[in-house]
């Protein structure tokens, strides 16, 4: 399974000796849809070459790709379950070159998985690697969970798994004194998306109040696991303000989750048109006014502060600057901060970020 995040280029290149032009063909689907061969998700592309010398044709498929994907909020479970198959797509990609009047196909026939998330430009020319398992989201980053919200946190991960093979998901508190394993698709074999509870509340209600630990682990018959992962969470007490959660969909083209858990700032601006108005009669009525507003509507913007947290959040925060789709509390939001300052804590000492949102709608309803 090769993963290409579709926010940057993905360049499909023929370089064929004695061609004189080239073509790819290229299929999206969702999953549980059959691979188009023409119409709907169904695309050609062609190219003649530039010289005798110049040979190479590039295409850029990331764009039609990316169309097909429609991140829209996160899916929150309590206990692992598979994805909507909108958040992703399967694409395929034939190549062919262009000698006289014949095309004929060079190469293999290329299958991908299209994720809505970005490469950086340190990182060149995308280069998809090959993965049977890849979380959408960076582990190493400890997530931060309000112990008393009721609306779980989860991120998610794409598996390509075979019907022989057990894919698994461990819960285990800190202290190991309880887990619980969960198997998903057991004899069943594809890719799928999965959304995971960043923690969980088992054994009669016996809760993680120190953290929880969690394992996702891919393994063949009677072997052990090819590929693995591990993440951390741990809850965090408020009693002084309300906390807001904020999901976006980062740059491995996963949903993220942020607990903004100190002071938060809400503000309307409001705004119409004024009209002067003509009395209706020379005796007209003094408590009609000369001025009168129209189409007045507003929008609401908050302003929120994480609290204090650890120095590797700066990933998380560019990843929400750079995102397209950013929800408060499950309604969706634009980011107004339009940079800030990544914090050390060699520098800042303790790190805490203050981020600015627009909801993205008005306050009068005023959909026709």
């Amino acid at each position: 399974m090769k993963i290409v995040k579709v926010r940057s280029p993905f360049i499909i290149e023929v370089a064929e000796t004695g061609q004189i032009g080239s073509k790819i063909d290229l299929a999206i689907w969702q999953k549980g849809n059959a691979v188009p061969t023409s119409g709907t998700g169904f695309y050609t592309l062609s190219k003649s070459i530039s010289s005798t010398t110049q040979i190479s044709n590039s295409y850029n498929v990331s764009n039609y790709v990316k169309e097909f994907i429609d991140n829209i909020r996160p899916y929150t479970v309590e206990e692992p379950d598979v994805y909507d198959n909108n958040e992703w797509v399967n694409f395929r990609v034939k190549r062919y070159k262009l000698v006289g009047s014949t095309y004929t196909q060079v190469g293999t026939t290329d299958d991908y998985v299209g994720v809505n998330g970005f490469t950086n430009y340190s990182d060149g020319k995308q280069v998809p690697p090959t993965s049977l398992l890849t979380p959408l989201l960076n582990n190493s980053i400890n997530t931060y969970y309000w112990s008393t919200d009721n609306d779980i946190q989860n991120y998610n991960f794409i598996v390509d798994k075979l019907s022989t093979s057990t894919l698994s998901v461990r819960f285990e508190n800190l202290t190991n004194t309880n887990s619980v394993t969960y198997n998903l698709q057991n004899g069943v074999a594809g890719i799928f998306n999965y959304s995971i509870p960043i923690s969980i509340v088992i054994n009669l209600g016996n809760d993680y109040v120190t953290g929880c630990k969690v394992t996702v682990s891919l393994t063949p018959t009677g072997g052990t696991p090819v590929v693995s992962f591990i993440t951390f969470a741990y809850p965090t007490e408020e009693c002084k303000y309300t906390p807001v959660r904020c999901s976006f969909v980062n740059r491995y083209g996963g949903w993220q989750d942020i607990m903004f858990f100190k002071q938060q700032t809400n503000t309307i601006a409001v705004k119409g048109t004024d009209y002067k108005l003509m009395p209706s009669s020379i005796s007209y009525n003094t408590s009609k006014g000369q001025v009168k507003s129209f189409n007045i509507n507003g929008n609401q913007t908050i302003k929120l502060n994480t609290g204090f947290v650890d120095e590797n959040y700066s990933e998380l925060i560019t990843d929400l600057l750079l995102s397209e789709t950013v929800l408060l509390d499950a309604k969706p939001v634009t980011v107004k901060t339009q940079g800030s300052d990544l914090k050390t804590s060699l520098k800042d000492r303790l790190i805490n970020y203050e981020i600015d949102f627009e909801y993205a709608y008005n306050l009068i309803n005023d959909v026709v």
